[in-house]
């Protein structure tokens, strides 16, 4: 759930977050997306190759798992590859014994903006605490996923947030607008972790941290 800084050829930086687990992953998976004109995106879509050296910073970020209280349930929601950090959250809870309720709602606005549909419903059926939810806010959706915003979708289904845990990455404006509805529902500050990625017009997609 941590982030990295991702250095291109020509020294420019940007910030990713990490879907992988050192205790289960033997690399550091980023999920990119290819912003329009992207300096660093760009970058990897089409110059990067299998072997080349890449530079990259030591991960930071308070947005990842904490070990204990192990039956709290979690509510993890994110939006386009604000996926990648809950996905390494979800997965090192599970490694480490979770035992309460993880709900990880991914939302796009079009079924083409949902990826790892196939490995996240195998995550589903294979551990019985983790329930995945795709959701869109356009279109019709297909069999399984739900129509609407994640975050709408999220907090009607659990509108009583009193003791849970919950993690919110994707567009600074979900992040800032369902912080405070979380937390009205109930959530303790303390226990709502967030980060918000600046809008890909303005830079890459990436966590709070990139610019």
């Amino acid at each position: 759930g941590q982030f990295l800084n991702l250095k291109n050829d020509v020294g420019i930086s940007r910030s990713y977050s990490l879907a992988s687990v050192p205790q289960l992953d033997e690399f550091l998976e980023l999920q990119v997306r290819h912003a329009p004109n992207g300096q660093v995106s760009g970058w990897v879509a089409e110059k990067l190759q299998a072997g080349d050296t890449v530079t990259i910073s030591q991960a930071a970020g308070e947005c990842s798992y904490i070990a204990g209280r192990a039956e709290q349930p979690l509510l993890l929601i994110g939006t386009g590859t604000g996926l990648a950090p809950l996905l390494g959250i979800a997965r090192d809870a599970l490694q480490q014994g979770h035992s309460g309720p993880i709900h990880l709602y991914h939302g796009s606005s079009t079924a083409e903006g949902l990826y790892l549909v196939d490995e996240l419903k195998a995550m589903d059926s294979t551990h019985a605490n983790f329930h995945y939810h795709p959701c869109v806010s356009q279109g019709m959706p297909a069999q399984g996923v739900q129509a609407g915003r994640a975050a709408d979708i999220a907090l009607e289904e659990f509108a009583k947030l009193s003791g849970w845990r919950v993690y919110l990455c994707g567009r600074e404006d979900m992040v800032k607008a369902t912080q405070k509805k979380t937390f009205l529902a109930g959530a303790s500050m303390q226990d709502i972790f967030a980060d918000a990625f600046i809008d890909s017009m303005a830079a890459e997609a990436g966590s709070t941290a990139s610019a």
